[in-house]
């Protein structure tokens, strides 16, 4: 009986093992370079993944302010501030991410804002569908990189759509997806003028 969440340790284990490497103790300190390999493309699949919005790294209604200097420091574990009526993108001034507004073309803010936030969740703060999903999609790619098989190439292929179509299964179930509320197609039908 599993008992307990997948760790990153974990995870770097199957990808090590998807190519016939021993299993590491750890993954922090000096490593081998296989295992160094092994964490930065999980690392790199997590990045991806986080890159879109999910239920589980999406936060709606959070109010953003500006600081002295009327800009909005952007925290750096946010990848996207979205908004229903406004374009925002995360630009850098100085190196420090700050939101910039396509509407208006500034970086300037006199008020708060309330908007949508996609974060960059850590491997451990994913749910555990997202993380199979990565662990299978790392396994597949780490493979290609370091040995190119074909015959590991396919059989982790089909691994990796079972992967996705369980994650999907987990967003949808949780999300509670509405065909009238939540197509883009079936509102403009709704909301069109008469």
């Amino acid at each position: 009986m599993v008992s307990s969440r997948t760790t990153k340790l974990q995870a770097v284990n199957t990808m090590l093992q998807t190519i016939g490497e021993a299993s590491t103790n750890t993954i922090t300190g000096s490593v081998p370079y296989e295992v160094s390999l092994a964490e930065d493309i999980l690392d790199e699949i997590v990045r991806d993944l986080c890159g879109d919005a999910y239920v589980f790294n999406t936060e709606e209604d959070v109010t953003l302010s500006p600081n002295v200097s009327n800009e909005i420091s952007i925290p750096g574990n946010y990848v996207q501030v979205r908004s229903v009526d406004e374009e925002y993108v995360i630009r850098y001034n100085g190196g420090s991410p700050i939101l910039y507004s396509m509407r208006d073309k500034s970086s300037t803010f006199d008020n708060d804002i309330t908007v949508e936030i996609v974060y960059l969740l850590d491997f451990e703060d994913l749910p555990e569908a997202a993380k199979r999903y990565c662990t299978i999609r790392a396994a597949r790619i780490y493979a290609d990189r370091l040995v190119g098989s074909q015959d590991i190439r396919v059989f982790s292929a089909q691994d990796e759509v079972e992967a996705r179509a369980k994650l999907n299964t987990f967003v949808h179930a949780i999300g509670k997806a509405n065909m009238l509320n939540d197509s883009s197609s079936v509102l403009n039908v709704l909301n069109r003028q008469i």
